[in-house]
């Protein structure tokens, strides 16, 4: 099987398996696109790395991050921020992406998902600490 087809393959796995975690990105994915050019300061930036913070916490996903990069391919492209790039490049923008997404959704999800497995291992009524 060819790379791009294992990639579509994974992709569309991701999808299917973690929709709701994808869903719940699109908003501030959004928003965070919106607010990068008018933005002064990291304020208008933090519902995206909170709300991938909370995704992970509750629902601990784990092909989040790929996904979450397309989306923002796609958000870019409906609000034409390939069309005039201003000093960048479009592939410049199309690989920041990853950056972004590794800092705005990847480390606070799994943040998220870590927090979670430690509360869930601390509350397990079944484990008795071995004297």
């Amino acid at each position: 099987m060819p790379a791009s087809q294992r990639l579509f393959a994974w992709l569309k796995t991701a999808a299917r398996e973690h929709w709701l975690s994808l869903l719940i990105l699109v908003v501030p994915i959004n928003w965070v696109v919106y607010q990068a050019d008018k933005a002064r300061d990291i304020i208008p930036m933090l519902p995206l790395p909170l709300v991938a913070f909370a995704v992970g916490l509750a629902l601990r996903p784990r092909h989040l991050w790929l996904g979450s990069v397309v989306i923002q391919w796609i958000v870019m492209g409906i609000w034409g921020k390939y069309s005039d790039p201003g000093d960048e490049t479009v592939l410049s923008l199309a690989l920041e992406a990853f950056g972004w997404m590794f800092v705005g959704v990847l480390i606070p999800a799994w943040f998220g998902r870590l927090l979670r497995s430690g509360f869930e291992q601390s509350r397990r009524p079944d484990q008795t600490p071995s004297t």
